[in-house]
């Protein structure tokens, strides 16, 4: 096939001007076809048919403005970012705090179950003690009662002093020798009413200040008897205490 284009000449007009068919062998030319380029110079354009041609307009773009947006858009989401983060962190935060108190508290309850256990123990122990030592108190507040009450009878009945020492006699034997020793005040009284005591064997009576109203203190050749009233208290106080 053969194209003819134009070649302008000196004088500016179009010239036709012709290209060999491709393909065709060599030396085995038919014709050519020629084909006219116009001269666009002498087309005649309608402006009605420009104008009502469908071309969207193209829109100028302010590179400023769209720079303003996106930069926008991206501090909103940061910001909204921001409150996710610090809301996480917030929680995970609160988590953590709890999970140490939570721990404290454990190792609080166990050293106090360990140290309610321990006094629990103690006071299981101190339970006894602290009974004997109220029975001890009340023992001797009673002991402590009687000593005043019987200092005060002793005083008053002189019958007391006597009969400590008849019984106290009568633990020995008739041939024994006995000295007795009495309180001044009681001396009197016990001498004067000697025959009741019932002693057969050998019986001194001696002035003492040194025993106590309505008590004696005997000494024999084979021992002594103590019968003195703080000597009887001594013995019971030993045998409720021991």
């Amino acid at each position: 096939m053969l194209a003819k284009v134009l070649k302008s000449d000196e004088t500016g007009d179009l010239m036709p001007f012709t290209f060999p068919d491709v393909g065709e062998p060599t030396g085995s030319r038919k014709g050519v076809n020629e084909f006219i380029i116009p001269n666009f110079a002498d087309f005649e354009f309608d402006d009605d048919v420009i104008n009502e041609t469908n071309l969207a307009p193209v829109e100028d773009s302010d590179p400023i403005e769209a720079a303003r947006a996106e930069a926008e858009r991206i501090i909103a989401q940061a910001e909204e970012n921001s409150i996710l983060i610090e809301q996480i962190a917030k929680d995970e935060a609160a988590h953590e705090i709890a999970m140490a108190v939570d721990s404290q508290v454990a190792e609080r309850m166990v050293e106090l179950r360990g140290r309610l256990t321990t006094t629990i123990d103690r006071i299981s122990g101190l339970s006894a003690d602290i009974s004997s030592r109220v029975e001890r108190d009340l023992v001797d507040l009673a002991m402590q009662i009687a000593k005043k009450v019987i200092a005060r009878e002793v005083t008053v009945d002189r019958d007391i002093a006597l009969n400590i020492v008849r019984i106290s006699l009568a633990k020995l034997h008739n041939r024994a020798v006995a000295v007795v020793h009495l309180n001044p005040e009681d001396l009197a009284y016990v001498n004067e009413h000697r025959e009741t005591l019932e002693f057969r064997g050998s019986l001194d009576l001696v002035e003492d200040p040194s025993i106590s109203v309505g008590g004696c203190l005997i000494h024999t050749d084979t021992g002594d008897i103590d019968a003195r009233i703080e000597s009887q208290f001594d013995e019971i106080a030993h045998g409720l205490f021991g």
